[in-house]
């Protein structure tokens, strides 16, 4: 593939590129605006908004007079928001700021959204993340508990209870009660782990299916088991786990796509970290804003 070719897949040209054109509509949407500051415009997709949102609120569309209402509050809305921002009320607001950053954080994710990636780079992606999308290991067992708070010898009383299991007598009438299951089907690796613990898990992972054994150990007591089916783990095809791969991928970039730009724009700006009275001045002279820092330190995840 061509230098040209290259340059025209690359996923970061059509984020930067989208970019620019939800910021110029932007710009354009707001022309009005910006050329006279003291004219309002309620325009008729504003309305329809108000409309439609009342609507899926309360289940049916607003009267007349609900209607006025509606365009008032909104009116009401725009013209204190203004004369706030007149005032400079957003200024040093520290609520104003998270909630401008988040927003701004939000258009980039939008933008990164629109990114499409084909399967050769999801088939790389998902080659460089394996164990991620790796198909684990799936047990399906039969346990019977035995608690090592109301036995004295556990293993003399697993011996005598593995010999009427395999004599066939029902696991049901044997043991002792926990609050877990009896049987589980096909349980996967971190499944086993959550319930009964990691030892339990490597245990058992070991054994091949056959007769009952036991007892294994876990944070609960013993365990004597029996296996009657295992899948192995395995690698799928792109195929068949394509959709969580493009939304790891699309997560994956969106987090490089957003600390880029940030680096970007960090760039029209001088940083100074003043010295601080509670700092020593060996430990001031040491702080640098971790952009500078630290070039691997993901961009904060920002709650929507």
């Amino acid at each position: 593939m061509g230098i040209l070719g290259k340059i025209i897949r690359e996923p970061l040209l059509h984020f930067l590129a989208v970019g620019i054109c939800v910021f110029l509509l932007f710009n354009l949407m707001n022309n009005s605006a910006t050329e006279k500051p003291n004219r309002i415009v309620i325009s008729s997709g504003q309305v329809a908004l108000l409309a439609a949102n009342f609507s899926r609120a309360r289940q049916r569309p607003p009267s007349e007079k609900e209607m006025q209402r509606l365009i008032d509050a909104y009116l009401h809305d725009e013209v204190y928001y203004r004369e706030a921002l007149a005032l400079g009320l957003d200024r040093d607001d520290s609520v104003i700021r998270r909630r401008m950053r988040q927003k701004l954080s939000f258009i980039l994710e939008d933008t990164a959204a629109l990114l499409d990636p084909d399967d050769e780079e999801l088939t790389i992606y998902m080659g460089a993340h394996a164990e991620q999308f790796r198909i684990q290991s799936a047990v399906s067992f039969r346990q019977v508990y035995l608690s090592t708070d109301t036995r004295s010898d556990v293993n003399a009383d697993a011996k005598q209870i593995l010999s009427r299991l395999r004599a066939g007598e029902n696991p049901l009438s044997l043991g002792d009660r926990i609050m877990l299951k009896d049987t589980y089907i096909l349980a996967s690796r971190d499944d086993i782990k959550r319930r009964f613990g990691e030892g339990f898990a490597q245990q058992l992972l070991t054994l091949a299916p056959g007769d009952w054994i036991g007892p294994l150990k876990s944070g609960f007591g013993g365990h004597l088991v029996l296996i009657t089916e295992i899948r192995p783990g395995r690698m799928p095809p792109l195929s068949e786990v394509k959709e969580k791969v493009k939304s790891e991928w699309l997560h994956s970039r969106t987090a490089e796509l957003k600390q880029d730009t940030f680096r970007k724009l960090l760039e029209n700006y001088e940083v100074v970290i003043q010295e601080s009275k509670e700092f020593s001045d060996a430990a001031s002279s040491n702080l640098v804003p971790i952009s500078y820092a630290n070039a691997d330190v993901p961009p904060e995840k920002e709650p929507r």
